[in-house]
């Protein structure tokens, strides 16, 4: 079977979840599959996006085929009718992958299509403010793709309240997200000695790595917070993930507002830009409790990656999280856009200390046992070989 990923995120370009779905499936399907990945670079230097065209399989983890400084749709096009790939898996929705797509539908009609939902831009209107591109983008993938993905219930629920019935004849598999158990041992030395000066003495240090944007809540961590350096508790505070660019629409605006509300902070909050996987790691060996503010999610890095390291969670009550965890058994919850529940809860991480450690324990071999990789992506591969199976059946129907 050969597939073919178009996606943004790939090997070091990680902007957020879609990065960490993408590397960890390239990396668990490559044993089995011919796997390539068209990924869609953009410079914010230059301003401009450049695709390259990576071979996965068992001998490489990602052998570089060719680069297209320009005409990428184009070069994505001939690939395409090039390889026959018996499938395309769609990660990303974005006008450029809109484009691609709908040649695709014109050119090679008969190429199966696999569109994979990490977000839905038009059930976010009112909370993020996404491109209408990719609104136009995303029912079309839903129009021409033959099968959908999505990652759990509360994501079908959301896709339902978007859009209806525009994909009721689809086929729809229920995946959720991976992790691996491995990724979060490697520290950084030199990092952590920097850091662990900065909190020494705390009762409780508290962290939050986090995309800057609207929806992810980090004004309700900030704001608890704040209540809790009025109490006079001795918390110190991490908030890690602050980068200068992102795909949405006025990112600057919340960016601006969180960088006002951290500074407010003083000296009880340490401010990081976007940490890499090395640095993240030695963040979840410093901390004591780590917090998921989002107003908005599908199925988070933020909440699966501190679990999967051992580190007691504080998640807001999103029904992504909570169809996956129980309070007062994997972790504790508050109510989304509730700074004084989430400062409450907090709390609790102090005057708890035995029984969250045992939630967290429990939290990760639950997460270990049911969302490794290797199980994950023996779903993907169930899902692909369905897909193909639907399209032989059909031309036997044509012929």
């Amino acid at each position: 079977m050969k597939i073919l990923f178009i996606t943004f995120e790939f090997g070091e370009h990680v902007l957020g979840g879609v990065g960490r779905v993408v590397n960890g499936l390239t990396s668990e399907l490559r044993k089995t599959l011919n796997l390539d990945v068209f990924h869609l670079g953009y410079s914010p230097k230059y301003l401009s996006v450049s695709a390259k065209h990576y071979r996965c399989n068992a001998n490489s983890a990602a052998k570089p085929i060719a680069s297209y400084p320009a005409q990428y749709v184009s070069n994505c096009i001939k690939l395409i009718k090039a390889e026959k790939y018996d499938l395309i898996h769609i990660f990303n929705s974005h006008w450029i992958i809109d484009k691609i797509i709908s040649r695709v539908v014109q050119e090679v009609p008969e190429q199966k299509i696999v569109y994979s939902i990490h977000g839905i831009a038009k059930f976010e209107k009112g909370i993020r403010v996404n491109p209408v591109s990719s609104i136009n983008c995303e029912e079309m993938l839903l129009e021409k793709a033959q099968t959908i993905h999505v990652l759990n219930s509360s994501s079908y629920v959301n896709l339902n309240a978007a859009y209806g019935n525009i994909f009721y004849d689809k086929t729809v598999s229920f995946i959720p997200n991976g992790i691996s158990a491995g990724d979060y041992e490697k520290e950084d030395a030199a990092f952590k000695k920097k850091i662990k000066a900065k909190v020494r003495g705390a009762d409780l240090v508290v962290l939050c790595i986090s995309r800057w944007v609207q929806g992810k809540g980090i004004e309700y961590f900030l704001d608890a917070a704040k209540i809790l350096m009025k109490k006079g508790l001795n918390v110190k505070f991490i908030l890690a993930g602050r980068r200068t660019v992102s795909w949405e629409l006025k990112w600057d605006s919340y960016l601006k507002k969180i960088d006002d509300k951290a500074k407010k902070l003083g000296g009880n909050i340490i401010v990081l830009d976007w940490v890499n996987d090395v640095q993240r790691n030695t963040l979840f060996k410093i901390c004591n409790g780590f917090v998921m503010p989002s107003e908005l999610e599908y199925l988070p890095y933020s909440a699966l990656e501190p679990v999967a390291a051992g580190v007691p969670l504080i998640s807001s009550d999103l029904p992504c999280i909570t169809e996956m965890f129980r309070e007062q058994k994997n972790c504790l919850f508050f109510q989304s856009r509730n700074s004084d529940d989430l400062a409450h809860r907090i709390e609790e991480l102090i005057e708890c200390k035995e029984s969250v450690r045992i939630h967290a324990k429990k939290a990760a071999e639950k997460l270990l046992k049911e969302y490794d990789w290797s199980l994950i992506g023996e779903q993907y591969l169930s899902m692909y070989n369905r897909a193909v199976e639907e399209s032989k059946v059909e031309l036997l129907q044509v012929i």
